[in-house]
C-alpha cells in the first residue's frame, strides 16, 4: 500500500499494480497507483519514460525524444541503480 498525497493537499491510500500502456506507437509497463477516482488519472511519469508530452499550445500528444532512450541511461532518476 502507498499514501500518495494528491495534488489539493490530500493523502490518500492506493494499491500498487504494474500496468502496460500504450502511447503513439510507444509502449511499457509502469507502477500504478489504484484508488478511487472520478476518472483515470495518467501522470508525466509515464508520458516521460516514453519521450512523449503534451503540447501546451494545441494539448496534442507529441515525441518529445527519441524512442528506447531512457534504456541506454545507466541510472534513471526515479529508479534505484
Amino acid at each position: 500500500m502507498l499514501n500518495p498525497l494528491l495534488a489539493d493537499g490530500r493523502g490518500v491510500r492506493a494499491g500498487v499494480s504494474p500496468a502496460y500502456f500504450r502511447v503513439l506507437d510507444r509502449d511499457g509497463v509502469f507502477q500504478v497507483a489504484l484508488m478511487d477516482s472520478p476518472e483515470p488519472i495518467l501522470g508525466v511519469t509515464v508520458l516521460e519514460d516514453l519521450g512523449v508530452k503534451v503540447d501546451p499550445v494545441t494539448g496534442k500528444l507529441e515525441y518529445s525524444r527519441p524512442y528506447g532512450l531512457v534504456a541506454l541511461c545507466s541510472h534513471h532518476p526515479r529508479r534505484p541503480a
